[in-house]
């Protein structure tokens, strides 16, 4: 069953382009709106080689007639570097098996993708952690650089792509009064959103990737204002590393609070 999920890299292309993304770009020129293109637009999907499987040199994607390669990672804001189990991947897993026991992959011959909504049950704190979510993207990025060398032996005179699946949900808030604050529904902060593609730690790790560009894709990137009003962020950030210039904003992880309840 994991193949219908996004342990499949696949399936998080197929994800990504079935949406009406529209990309925030760093900086606005035509080779950011090409790579777009190129990792958006299905008729030039189909023009690239998957190359995910285990036993396949990497990275997981390549296409010659562009000349480009990619390599795809996850993160989120719950997994911890410290051996304990990740509660929501864990719920999901549990899902998984009930799924492949009631035969739903054999009754269901033309299903693609599953999606799982674990609740973790977990204190607000420990299932949206701010600390471990730039923990967690700075470690798979860092992880994917020290491997470019090699990406770059299987494919020379390629450009490099990383793409970034974020899997956290809602958006987190740098809190004004700096005080705890035990938050649930109807709570009302007053904060500064915290505008991810611009974070400077976050900013830091993306031009120490040795990758050409870089695609951040947040699908459940949005937040609630008081009156219940859903407020999208962008989905889809896109970064061509040897021309980025971008104003980064500093946030007090210490002061962060999800917007997830």
């Amino acid at each position: 069953m994991r193949k219908f999920t996004f342990d499949n890299e696949e399936n998080i292309l197929d994800y990504y382009r079935c949406h009406d993304n529209r990309p925030l770009a760093f900086p606005e020129s035509d080779d950011v709106w090409d790579i777009f293109q190129a990792t958006n637009d299905e008729d030039i999907w189909k023009t690239w080689e998957n190359s995910s499987l285990k036993s396949d040199p990497p990275p997981d994607f390549y296409n010659d007639d562009l000349k480009l390669m990619m390599e795809v990672m996850r993160f989120d804001d719950q997994a911890t570097n410290k051996g304990k189990t990740h509660v929501t991947k864990a719920k999901e897993n549990k899902m998984l098996r009930q799924l492949r026991d009631l035969g739903v992959e054999g009754n269901f011959p033309n299903l693609k993708q599953v999606f799982l909504f674990g609740d973790s049950g977990l204190p607000l704190e420990e299932d949206h952690n701010f600390t471990r979510y730039r923990e967690n993207f700075n470690r798979v990025i860092s992880k994917h650089a020290k491997k470019v060398t090699y990406y770059k032996k299987n494919h020379p005179g390629y450009k490099l792509i990383f793409f970034v699946l974020d899997e956290s949900s809602g958006i987190y808030f740098e809190e004004y009064s700096h005080e705890k604050i035990n938050v649930e529904l109807g709570t009302t902060l007053l904060g500064k959103p915290h505008c991810f593609w611009a974070d400077k730690i976050m900013v830091e790790a993306i031009k120490n990737s040795n990758a050409d560009y870089l695609i951040w894709y947040k699908p459940f990137s949005y937040f609630e204002l008081s009156d219940r009003k859903k407020q999208d962020l962008p989905k889809v950030i896109i970064y061509e590393l040897n021309k980025l210039s971008i104003e980064t904003i500093q946030y007090n992880s210490k002061h962060m609070v999800s917007s997830e309840i």
